[in-house]
């Protein structure tokens, strides 16, 4: 499945991203209303933007009442606005916090991906954000945690 992913040490928080998103979904440049978050720590002078991950177990839809979160067959996780009753379990499951609320509207969003050709990819000018096919068994988690051993160890 195609996801997006972050290059966190190439972002700059110029929130390009959120702009991008929010007048794509929402036809206004708020960054409020924007599916990707650019969180910020800037003590640390560390960014690093988080969009939905469309979680294999998917917990967001494993809480919801009334069934308004699906699996597209091409993997995508999808809010049904229509069945969405705005009880927000499902923010409260994200492990990643990345589930969105729409006021205006009482329903949850997440990042939809944009139909396959995301927003914010094409607009990321530092290029930290890029779409691309994703390893989402178990051998992707174990080069992860072999590449931060490696790092640990190596004294990097």
């Amino acid at each position: 499945m195609k996801q997006i992913v972050v290059h966190q040490e190439k972002c700059t928080a110029c929130r390009e991203c959120e702009l991008a998103c929010s007048f794509s979904h929402e036809g206004v440049f708020n960054p409020a209303l924007s599916r990707i978050r650019v969180n910020d720590f800037y003590e640390e002078q560390f960014y690093l933007p988080l969009t939905c991950v469309h979680c294999a177990d998917m917990p967001c839809g494993t809480v919801c009442p009334t069934v308004a979160i699906r699996r597209d067959p091409d993997g995508t996780v999808r809010v049904l606005e229509e069945r969405c009753i705005g009880c927000k379990m499902c923010l409260l499951a994200c492990p990643f916090g990345v589930m969105g609320f729409a006021p205006e509207r009482g329903v949850a969003q997440n990042c939809d991906l944009c139909g396959g050709d995301p927003e914010c990819v094409k607009f990321c000018v530092p290029g930290a954000l890029e779409f691309a096919e994703v390893e989402t068994d178990a051998k992707a988690k174990q080069k992860f945690f072999a590449s931060v051993v490696h790092r640990a160890l190596a004294g990097t």
